[in-house]
């Protein structure tokens, strides 16, 4: 084969058109995988999104005597009576209760031979059931959703005196 300066040019630019298409090819291909990417990125987004807890409106029912006072109670997939007997049980002295490490409110309270989760503070409170435990950095504590919750709120810290607790309050899942 002859090996002059001809060869060299012809040489030279197959290569140049080789390495255009090749450029090319992996331009497309980047570009597919970058709308790939963004593409499975939304997709977990909105799934995440979707799975988020959404707040849920529910109504006083009544009201209970709780260890601040008088409280207004919400129960959610509960009865009344239930929801009521839950708030008095989560404030017995000699109730079990598992406590929460640092930077968990409340504990884990036996309440007629289930554990409930209690927490709140300031006039806000909440129970919620089944209560799943977990450690968070060694610490105990505990996961949702709840299958069954009783909001209540102390009446004498919300508002002015003689006011009230309101009539729907809303709450997210944790």
């Amino acid at each position: 084969m002859f090996q002059g300066p001809a060869n060299v040019w012809v040489m030279g630019a197959v290569m140049r058109v080789r390495d255009a298409v090749r450029a090319r090819s992996l331009r497309r291909r980047g570009a597919r995988l970058i709308v790939f990417t963004l593409l499975g990125a939304a997709l977990l987004g909105a799934g995440a999104y979707a799975d988020s807890p959404k707040p849920v409106t529910i109504k006083r029912c009544g009201y209970a005597h709780a260890t601040y006072g008088r409280s207004a109670l919400y129960p959610w997939h509960m009865s009344c009576a239930a929801a009521r007997k839950v708030v008095i049980g989560s404030d017995r002295p000699h109730a079990h209760v598992i406590y929460f490490g640092p930077g968990w409110d409340g504990g884990a309270v036996r309440i007629d031979g289930r554990y409930w989760v209690c927490t709140g503070q300031m006039g806000y409170y909440n129970c919620g059931y089944p209560y799943r435990p977990r450690k968070v950095d060694g610490e105990q504590g505990y996961k949702g959703p709840f299958t069954r919750d009783v909001e209540y709120q102390t009446c004498s810290v919300i508002g002015p005196p003689g006011r009230g607790c309101t009539k729907t309050v809303q709450f997210n899942q944790p």
